[in-house]
C-alpha cells in the first residue's frame, strides 16, 4: 500500500513540473539586474517596440510641454528612447516630431550656447615664459637731469640709489660705483648686505631671473656681529665682463630671486622687490650717462 502511494506521488510531481516550466516568463524580468542589459542587447527589437509604443501613446494624448523641462512625471517629457533608423520610422523624422511637440526652452538654448563656446576654445598647449637674457648694448633713453634726484654720493665718492641703506644691519643688494676727481666713474660694482641672528658665510650668489639662474662668486667678503646677537656679512665686487649677462638681466628682468649659498649648508633666499629692480636699471643707465666704461679688461 505504501509503495502504491509513493508511486502515485512521484507521478503527480512529474505532471506538475513541466506545466510550471511551460509558463512564459520575460527574459529580462526573471534575471538578475546585472545581466539584463546583456539580454536587451540580444533582443533589441523589444526595446524599440516599447519606445515606439510609448511615443505613439504620448503623441495620441497630444501632451503639451511643461514649464520645467526636467519634469518627467506621467512620462510626458523626455522619457522616450528613440528607435533606430532601421525601424518603421526614420530617426530624423522622429526627432523632428519631438522637437515640434517639445520645443527647446530659453534655458536649454543658453546652456547649449555655453557648451558651444567651450567647445570652440583653443585648448592646444602654448608655451609662455621668458628667454635667458644676454648683454645688449641698448641706448639710454633718460637723461642725467632726470636720474640725478634718485642718487646719493657719500663722503667716499661712492654713488648709489638714495633708496638703499649702507648700514650693515640692513639687507640690501644693489649696483654702486665711485666717482673720481675727474668726475669719471670707476668700475661698476655689485654690493650685497646680509644681516640676521645666525651667521651665513655665503660664498656664492645665485640670481634666478625670469626662471633662469645666473651665478656670481663674491671675492671681497667681510663679516662681523653686534653684541653677539646680530651677525652681518657684506660683499662688494667689481662686475667683470664674465658677469655682463647678469648685469643686463638684473636691469631688465621681470622678477628676481636671490639665493645666498652658505658654507654652513644653510641657504638664504630673498625675493627682490620692484623698487630694487628699478634701482638696478636706473643705476646702470646713470653709470653709462656719466661716462662709465663697462667691461674693461683691466678690471
Amino acid at each position: 500500500m505504501r509503495l502504491t502511494r509513493l508511486i502515485l506521488l512521484l507521478i503527480g510531481i512529474l505532471l506538475v513540473v513541466p506545466a510550471g516550466m511551460a509558463t512564459t516568463v520575460r527574459d529580462d524580468d526573471d534575471k538578475d539586474p546585472s545581466i539584463r542589459p546583456g539580454i536587451r542587447r540580444l533582443h533589441p527589437e523589444r526595446e524599440r517596440a516599447r519606445a515606439m509604443k510609448k511615443l505613439q501613446e504620448q503623441m495620441s494624448r497630444k501632451a503639451q510641454p511643461k514649464d520645467d523641462p526636467w519634469d518627467t512625471s506621467n512620462e510626458v517629457w523626455g522619457s522616450v528612447d528613440l528607435p533606430l533608423a532601421s525601424e518603421a520610422m526614420d530617426s530624423n523624422a522622429v526627432e523632428g516630431q519631438l522637437l515640434n511637440q517639445y520645443p527647446r526652452t530659453t534655458k536649454t538654448v543658453r546652456e547649449q550656447a555655453a557648451v558651444d563656446s567651450l567647445l570652440s576654445m583653443d585648448y592646444s598647449i602654448k608655451e609662455y615664459g621668458y628667454r635667458r637674457m644676454t648683454w645688449r648694448d641698448l641706448p639710454v633713453t633718460t637723461t642725467i637731469e632726470q636720474l640725478m634726484p634718485a642718487f646719493t654720493v657719500d663722503e667716499t665718492g661712492d654713488c648709489y640709489s638714495r633708496y638703499v641703506s649702507r648700514d650693515t644691519m640692513s639687507n640690501e643688494v644693489y649696483f654702486t660705483f665711485s666717482i673720481g676727481e675727474d668726475s669719471v666713474p670707476g668700475p661698476l660694482r655689485l654690493r650685497v648686505q646680509y644681516c640676521a641672528d645666525d651667521p651665513l658665510d655665503f660664498d656664492q650668489l645665485i640670481f634666478t631671473i625670469d626662471g633662469y639662474d645666473y651665478m656670481f662668486y663674491p671675492a671681497n667678503h667681510a663679516q662681523g656681529n653686534r653684541n653677539g646677537e646680530l651677525f652681518w656679512e657684506m660683499s662688494d665686487d667689481v662686475l667683470k665682463p664674465a658677469y655682463k649677462d647678469l648685469v643686463y638681466a638684473l636691469a631688465h628682468g621681470n622678477w628676481v630671486a636671490l639665493k645666498l649659498m652658505s658654507t654652513r649648508g644653510i641657504h638664504h633666499v630673498k625675493m627682490l622687490t620692484d623698487g630694487q629692480r628699478t634701482d638696478f636699471a636706473q643705476t646702470l643707465d646713470f653709470y653709462r650717462l656719466l661716462g662709465g666704461r663697462l667691461w674693461e679688461t683691466s678690471y
